[in-house]
Parts: structure tokens; sequence; C-alpha cells
């Protein structure tokens, strides 16, 4: 009995005073764990992984779980240690997650990521070359291509370079409908998946150790739109802003990505976080995002009206975002998914959602809006991502209608996904960003 008390002192010695209070043993626990709260085990989760839960999900109380030992000591040592300076392993991509390339495409050809060819050499063919052994099967990864060994550049050196400093913002809004990839892409994308900077807008939200977190929306340079419920539990120092990204486990984007740390968190005031009314943040990031060809702004719609509702009714919407593709499903997925949703009307919306479980005296609120129930649905992990309509009158602009929010089921026929109604909550965010003393680009 003696033995077993001075091992719990010595470690609860190795813990922060912080963290002293929050770490327990329980006998709900093994030996090599300790009973702490949900957000303490998922803020240090160090499995490698994209999952949002925590490692281990036995409960041990209430919004308690049991958690690994040397998981938290883990991150106590790296918390103890931590500048506010945001550094590359936080903001950025790990380089190591994917090896170089060395797939075979012919004699003296290589499969590389399209930013390391010169553009004039690139030949997914081999149309042309002397040589007859050269293969016509094209590279197996997406941005990859054909490249001759000796025409292969250094990143500082990619052609993609020059193309950056010749960028020039129109206004917000504007997809790049045939993405950001010049040359005649052959890759098999699924009718699920954007293109890369097809739509520039997206951002994606992580905590400090690059676990995912949930969407986002850049609306200004210092601006991102998400959801309250995804970051009600954080703070300004445990999240990053990823915006310019598209395949979240690579690193050959012809374009790279920019990452800013949070400097406010502004949530609705009437929040509801059990009912997940006015679901709505606005995230002032720490440094304003420079604008590229994959990095613009969408627009924010006009304030809500029945003309508005009737143009949103015909207009063509999407949704995208990494979360999964199956409800029963937690893996999130690492190229950016398109989703054409259409936009379903307030009442039509609230008489099929009586049909779940929600109830026949279910009301759907103000501050929601529907689309889906085709079968297509945003999913778990899709949370805080934007559904955007085009605007009338365009075909490749677009509006932030709406965003991820919550659903009944993912992918079920009949029953749309519910989503932050923006127009109806555009006074608020207006007010917001006077307050910030930030003005929006007149559309």
């Amino acid at each position: 009995m003696m033995s077993w008390l001075i091992s719990v002192g010595l470690l609860l010695l190795v813990l922060s005073p912080s963290s002293e209070a929050q770490d327990t043993v329980s006998k709900m626990c093994r030996s090599d764990e300790l009973c702490t709260s949900v957000k303490r085990c998922e803020d240090s989760d160090d499995s490698g992984g994209m999952a949002i839960g925590p490692r281990s999900s036995r409960s041990c109380g209430d919004r308690r779980v049991c958690c690994e030992t040397a998981q938290l000591e883990s991150w106590d040592r790296s918390q103890s240690s931590k500048s506010r300076a945001v550094s590359s392993s936080i903001r950025d991509k790990v380089s190591s997650l994917e090896p170089p390339p060395n797939e075979s495409c012919g004699l003296n050809m290589e499969c590389v990521p399209r930013k390391l060819c010169r553009d004039h050499v690139i030949n997914d063919s081999g149309i042309d070359l002397i040589n007859p052994r050269i293969s016509t099967i094209p590279c197996s990864k997406s941005l990859y291509r054909c490249c001759a060994v000796d025409e292969q550049v250094d990143e500082s050196e990619s052609p993609y370079v020059a193309k950056l400093a010749d960028f020039k913002y129109k206004n917000c809004g504007y997809s790049n409908p045939q993405g950001l990839i010049p040359d005649n892409d052959k890759f098999n994308y699924t009718e699920d998946v954007s293109i890369f900077g097809e739509f520039p807008w997206m951002v994606g939200i992580f905590t400090g150790r690059q676990s995912f977190l949930c969407g986002g929306t850049l609306i200004h340079p210092r601006l991102v739109i998400t959801s309250s419920h995804n970051v009600i539990n954080e703070t300004v120092d445990t999240l990053v802003a990823r915006v310019g990204d598209w395949d979240l486990n690579g690193l050959n984007e012809p374009f790279p990505h920019q990452g800013s740390r949070i400097k406010e968190i502004i949530m609705h005031p009437e929040f509801d976080q059990k009912r997940l009314f006015n679901d709505i943040a606005l995230l002032l990031l720490d440094e304003p995002i420079v604008l590229a060809p994959h990095i613009q702004p969408l627009c924010l719609p006009p304030p809500e009206s029945p003309e508005l509702i009737n143009q949103l009714l015909s207009a063509t919407c999407y949704s995208t975002g990494w979360g999964a593709k199956q409800a029963d499903s937690d893996k999130l997925e690492n190229v950016l998914k398109r989703l054409n949703l259409p936009v379903v009307e307030h009442d039509e919306c609230q008489a099929r959602l009586r049909n779940t479980r929600v109830s026949t005296r279910f009301r759907l609120r103000p501050s929601f809006m529907c689309a889906g129930g085709d079968g297509k649905d945003t999913c778990k992990g899709d949370g805080g991502s934007p559904l955007f309509c085009t605007m009338p009158g365009e075909r490749d602009r677009y509006q932030l209608v709406g965003i991820v929010s919550w659903g009944v089921e993912c992918g079920v026929e009949d029953i749309p996904a519910v989503y932050t109604n923006v127009p109806y909550l555009r006074s608020w965010i207006d007010e917001k960003i006077r307050g910030l003393g930030i003005t929006l680009q007149a559309q």
C-alpha cells in the first residue's frame, strides 16, 4: 500500500501545477493512464493521426476520459518550453510526411511534382521521343508529371514562382473553375474532389500539434469565418489557420500554403452550445494573409430577404471540406472534397427533419438553413466549412451563404444537412467587422 502511494506521489510531481488539478488516479483507468478532461487528452494526442477525438474514450467521470500518462507528460514538457513565436512545425506541414518521388515513367524520366519540372518539357505520352521504351502510363499521384531528369528544378527555381509575382487580385468570390494546373491534367479525379486552387477561400483550422480541427472561410486577409461549436473550447494559443492548402498530407501543391496564428476569437453572444443556435464565429488572424492565385476571399451575401432566398433556391451551390465521406467513419479526406448541394427551402427542410429522430415538434430556427438531401452530404469533420452559391448573373463567382453546423444523418436521401444561416446573421458580422476597424472591399 505504501509503495503504491509513493508511486502516485512521484507521478504527480512530474506533472505541472495546472495539470495536477486536472489529472487524477482512477480505478476506471489502467495503471499507465490518468483520468483527465476530454480537451486535455485531445490536445495532448501524439498518435500522429488526424483523428479529432481523444486517443482513449473510456469515461472516468463527467466529461473526463482515461488518457495515457506518457502522453500527458510529453505534452506538459512541450508546453513548458513553448514560445509564442510561430514555428514551422506548427504552421506548416512537416517535410517528412511524403518521401521524395522516384517513380520512373521512361528512360531518364521520373514522376515529380509539377512545380519541380520546367513547363516546356512536361510529357505525358512519350510522343515524339525517339526511345520507344518510354512508358505511356501516367504518373500514379495527382500533381505529379513525367519529367526528364535533366529538366527538374529546385523549388526556388520553379516556374510557378513567377506566376505568384504576376498575380493581380480582382475581387472576392472568384473561383478558378479549371483549377490552377496549367497543363492538361489526365489524373482521374473523382466527382467529389476539387481541383487544386478551384475554391481559393477554403481554410483549415488546426490545433497546435497539427491536428485538424475544422474548416473555415477566408473573407478578408485578416478574417476567417467558422462555426462556434468547433472553437468554443479553444483559445488563441491553441489554434492555427492554414490557407491555400489542398492535400493535408502532401507538400506538392504548385503554390505553397500560408499559416497564421489567431489573434482573437469572436463568437456570437447568443450561441447555444447545446442546440447550436447562432453557430458562427470570426477569427482575427495574427498576420494578414498575402493574396495569391490559390488564396482569395469569398464574398459575403446581402442580408436575408425573400428575393435572396429565391435566388439561392435556383443557384449552383457547393460545400467543401476535408471531413469523412461516410457517416460511420472518423477518417478525414486528405484532398479537399467538393459537393454540389441544392439549397432546401426552410419549411420543406423543417418538414423533412420532422420525419427523423428530432421529432414532429421540431422547429427550424431562423439562424439555420438547409442544403442537400439528395444523397450527397457534408459529414463528420466538415464543421465550420463553407456552403457557397453563385451570385446573381454570375457563373464562376460565389457568395458565402452557410456554415456547416449539424445534421441528423450523413448522406441519407431526403434528409438535408443544417447550416448556419449567414444572410440572417449578416448584421452581426458587419457590426463585429466595424469594431475591428476592417473594411471589406466593395463587391
